[in-house]
Order: C-alpha cells, then sequence, then structure tokens
C-alpha cells in the first residue's frame, strides 16, 4: 500500500513539473510574438529613419544582441543545476524567465536601434533571427523534468 501512495505522489509531483513547463513554453511563446509584432511594426515605420552616420549604432546593438542570447545558454544551465525539489517551480520557473529577459533585451534592442533609430533591415532581421533561435533552444525540453525526480 506505500508503493501506491509513493507512485500517486510521485505523478502528482511529475504532473506539477509538466504543468509549469507547459507555462514556460506559453511565457517563450508570448514573447516571440511580442518580438515579432514590434519587427513587423518597425518595418513599417523604417523608411523614415534613414541615417548612415549611425551605422556603428546598428553593429554595436547587433554584437550586443548575439552576447546576450548566447550568455542565456549558460545562464540556464546553472541555474538548472540549483533546481531541486522543494520549492521546484520557482526555482525551475527563474530557470528559464532570467535568460529569456536576455534574450528579449538583446533582441528588442537590436531591432529597435536597427529599425526605429536607423534603418537597417538586415541587422534588425539577424538580431530577430538570433533572438527567436536562442528563445527556442532554450524551451524547456520534454524530458528535463526527469533528472529532478
Amino acid at each position: 500500500m506505500a508503493d501506491v501512495n509513493k507512485d500517486k505522489g510521485n505523478l502528482a509531483k511529475e504532473v506539477e513539473m509538466l504543468i509549469v513547463a507547459r507555462k514556460i513554453r506559453y511565457l517563450g511563446l508570448v514573447i516571440l510574438l511580442g518580438v515579432s509584432l514590434i519587427f513587423v511594426m518597425g518595418l513599417v515605420v523604417s523608411g523614415s529613419n534613414i541615417n548612415p552616420s549611425l551605422y556603428y549604432l546598428n553593429v554595436a546593438s547587433f554584437i550586443f544582441c548575439l552576447v546576450l542570447c548566447a550568455l542565456s545558454i549558460p545562464l540556464k544551465n546553472m541555474l538548472m543545476k540549483k533546481v531541486t525539489l522543494e520549492k521546484f517551480e520557482a526555482k525551475y520557473f527563474n530557470a528559464y524567465v532570467l535568460p529569456y529577459a536576455l534574450c528579449d533585451f538583446g533582441g528588442l534592442l537590436c531591432i529597435t536601434t536597427s529599425l526605429f533609430i536607423n534603418q537597417n533591415i538586415i541587422f534588425a532581421a539577424l538580431g530577430y533571427f538570433a533572438m527567436a533561435s536562442a528563445v527556442i533552444y532554450n524551451f524547456p525540453k520534454f524530458d528535463d523534468h526527469k533528472q529532478f525526480r
């Protein structure tokens, strides 16, 4: 009888872990949707923002975007090592929210600089794809929760 209760407890924890992972995926998708909308709106108004003397801002913001997106991966791995079964939901959620925030900040900075300050659609698109790739790469994997049993 004790084994049945233990199995029910493990099953409940696993369901909780899957629910948290689904919430994290939804958060990532909402971030992607928001940045996509800003990117599209920037394409609409970018024609009035052509300043060749500000090209260095495009390059700097793109490099900054790449650095932040690259740093999000080791940050997620470092935060995932601190996740335990005690307070699982909060620690697991934070292990994804902070890397998402880095990617979001870098992508938005690159897009706004490249479309709203100085039109450069190439840098804006590259920044958008770098940010989207990093967010998708940071999505919770299907079997991530199994390491916390």
